[in-house]
């Protein structure tokens, strides 16, 4: 982005920021999936990166600090899941230097597809309304699922379908799986950034403060949609949310 920050560049980072962080508010997830495939188009893989970093952190507080409680993710996955990242930021952080940005760019189409299919084969399961019960996990898949977390989150910042796909194996209450999800986010950024750093991936942001300032009014966007969402409507913002954020990064890899 340029120092000028009403470029039209940086205004519509902006722009995809608000709704990002509208859609993140109002759903629980999606930030990086709808912002990453536009801003790697716009910006170039290692700026979107960093934008997405540095941006995505202020959701994450603000959605915490709401609820005005206390966060109770659960602390086994945590730890299993963020000391298993380790490894895969770096990683990632390798691969975003190492890899041409097209390649990257497949990698984030492929993750929103992932995204999608998901959440299609989550609602075919609620819809079955099979009986609930404990489903058994391998003692891998915390590995895996970390692992492959985090090389997507510093290679693409598109880190959270192998978490989701990982804690909805499993029965949890929604909030216990957002406050996981958030913790874990929280908890990575610094390690993030210090990959990326290390790797020489690390671009800072230009005209922070105005982006910080997008996001923060994506929360209040989000959270007036929110309460106006029953559950039907819910899974349709969703659904919907995610094929155009797949078809836009489609887009950017066929264009």
């Amino acid at each position: 982005m340029g120092a000028d920050l009403l470029s039209g560049e940086t205004a519509l980072v902006a722009v995809v920021l608000v709704l990002s962080a509208a859609l993140q508010t109002s759903t629980g997830f999606g930030f990086a999936l709808l912002s990453a495939p536009v801003l790697a188009a716009v910006l170039g893989p290692a700026p979107a990166v960093s934008t997405i970093v540095a941006t995505g952190v202020v959701v994450d507080v603000l959605v915490l600090a709401a609820d005005g409680r206390r966060p109770r993710p659960d602390r086994r996955d945590l730890v299993a899941l963020g000391l298993w990242s380790v490894p895969g930021l770096l990683v990632g952080a390798l691969l975003l230097r190492a890899l041409p940005s097209t390649v990257l760019q497949l990698i984030v189409a492929a993750a929103v597809l992932l995204a999608v299919a998901h959440r299609l084969r989550a609602r075919r399961r609620r819809a079955a309304a099979p009986p609930p019960g404990e489903v058994s996990q391998r003692w891998w898949a915390a590995a895996a699922a970390g692992f492959a977390s985090g090389t997507l989150s510093t290679a693409t910042t598109l880190g959270g379908p192998p978490i989701v796909i990982y804690l909805t194996q499993q029965p949890r209450p929604p909030r216990r799986t957002r406050d996981t999800l958030v913790a874990l986010s929280l908890l990575r950024l610094p390690l993030s950034v210090a990959a990326l750093v290390a790797a020489g991936t690390w671009v800072r942001p230009d005209a922070l403060p105005l982006l910080w300032a997008a996001v923060a009014a994506g929360y209040l966007l989000g959270r007036w949609v929110f309460a106006r969402l029953n559950l039907a409507r819910y899974e349709r913002v969703v659904l919907i949310a995610l094929i155009v954020a797949a078809i836009t990064a489609i887009a950017t890899v066929v264009t």
